[in-house]
């Protein structure tokens, strides 16, 4: 067998792990539906996460971020040197696997001080974030502190992933799912995020141009 053919069926496999989702957001309809009101309701929107978690919170972050306008709600990623503090009525969304992670615990518990609203997108429900959270939306795979990767594995049939990563890509997919049907929901229309991509490339042409790239 080549690589190409491991490669393939390395795709099969997570194209079918992936199938677990609409179970999965199923039982979770009446938290949706929470999770829709919360990011109305709210001053402005604040995304965090750290590590593999946090690249998938980015990512959600930038996408949510082409919304702006349309929904009329600021939204920051709370890494950014340059951000807007979290004040009375914000929203934080946080991605943890574990809900565990120091550095999401500590902005959790000011967000909290703060008096706005915790969103927290974890696999474990008895965790530490969760217990800080207003809404919790649970998304499987996570690793729970102190049990080991073996226990992690335990948890899937076929063991898809090596070393991990099956909290961090389905939570990648749900934001995905998240944002077009936020789109979807509120009728934004398509051509809206595709504005801004133009207009983000035309400010990183101009920066470019200035340091002569």
């Amino acid at each position: 067998m080549g690589f190409g053919d491991v490669v393939i069926d390395q795709s099969k496999e997570i194209i079918n792990f992936l199938g677990i989702l609409p179970e999965v957001l199923e039982k979770q309809k009446e938290n949706l539906d929470k999770f829709m009101e919360t990011i109305k309701n709210g001053k402005a929107i604040h995304v965090f996460g750290v590590g593999r978690s946090g690249a998938v919170a980015l990512c959600f972050a930038i996408r949510l971020k082409h919304f702006e306008k349309a929904f009329k709600h600021k939204v920051w990623w709370v890494g950014d040197e340059v951000r807007e503090k979290i004040e009375k009525n914000d929203v934080l969304i946080v991605f943890s696997g574990s809900g565990e992670t120091a550095e999401v615990i500590v902005v959790a518990e000011r967000a909290k001080e703060a008096g706005a609203k915790i969103v927290a997108i974890t696999s474990f429900e008895n965790s530490t974030l969760a217990s800080l959270a207003d809404l919790i939306i649970t998304i499987p795979g996570g690793l729970e502190k102190g049990k080991g990767w073996g226990y992690l594995e335990a948890q899937f049939s076929p063991k898809t992933f090596y070393g991990g990563g099956e909290f961090e890509l389905l939570s990648y997919v749900f934001q995905e799912i998240l944002i077009g049907a936020i789109g979807n929901y509120l009728n934004i229309p398509k051509d809206v995020v595709i504005k801004e991509h133009e207009r983000d490339n035309i400010k990183a042409n101009s920066k470019a141009k200035k340091f002569n790239f």
